[in-house]
């Protein structure tokens, strides 16, 4: 581009010099004088009709360069700003999968209190699962499921679980919100991971929390757009007992 305009300065110092000559030389026939005074006012001359034209010039490379200057200021500013995000989700990922650990552990702590025995983990969500099924082949309305799952439930597990599950929620939507940088498709793409994530045993625990129980938490992830968007793609929803 700047190659340009050095043309065009010398096109128009060729142009100024030969127009000189053609005029002078050619067509009035004047001889090249050894008067200095003469010379001074040729010099005078080619001043003042090039000094305009290389000013311009001039200008324009300024401007030119001036433009260069912030095009290459506002990629620095973007690489700084992705350099940023980058180190955003860097942090924010290390602490998802230590949390995706500790949700994995207290599930597996996750016991209840049966008549014969005590169950744990996957295998009480079964029980439970098969209890609410029992209750709604006998017609049984939401009331009895709430209190089946309240007696069985004496230490709060299934609050505890949900909660915490929750709190992964909560963190993606906050932590990757819009006004730190991120957009919708970075949040689905970390809510997706926490449900691929998640024993599927503890989902379904999660979705019966969200159709029966009414816990903060579960309020939370009921109005959730972003979470209710990415249960509907994998199929889920909190409307299967």
């Amino acid at each position: 581009m700047i190659d340009k305009y050095i043309v065009a300065a010398v096109f128009a110092i060729l142009t100024v010099f030969m127009s000189y000559i053609v005029n002078f030389y050619f067509k009035l026939k004047y001889t090249i004088s050894s008067d200095t005074a003469v010379w001074g006012q040729l010099g005078d001359y080619f001043g003042g009709i090039l000094n305009p034209l290389l000013g311009f010039i001039s200008l324009v490379l300024l401007i030119k360069s001036l433009r260069l200057q912030n095009e290459a200021n506002a990629d620095l500013r973007k690489e700084l700003i992705n350099s940023e995000k980058t180190e955003k989700i860097r942090s924010f990922e290390t602490l998802f999968f230590n949390m995706i650990n500790s949700q994995k552990v207290l599930f597996d702590s996750f016991k209840i209190k049966t008549q014969d025995a005590i169950i744990c983990g996957s295998e009480a969500v079964i029980k439970i699962e098969d209890e609410i099924e029992n209750l709604r082949q006998q017609n049984q309305e939401d009331k009895l499921i709430i209190e089946f799952l309240d007696n069985i439930d004496s230490n709060d597990q299934i609050f505890g679980v949900t909660r915490g599950f929750y709190i992964m929620v909560k963190m993606i939507t906050e932590k990757l919100s819009n006004d730190n940088g991120f957009n919708e498709e970075d949040r689905k793409s970390h809510l997706l991971a926490l449900v691929n994530f998640t024993d599927f045993s503890l989902l379904r625990l999660i979705m019966i929390s969200m159709q029966f129980m009414n816990y903060p938490s579960i309020e939370y992830l009921r109005k959730n757009s972003d979470f209710n968007v990415v249960l509907k793609e994998v199929g889920l929803n909190y409307n299967l007992y």
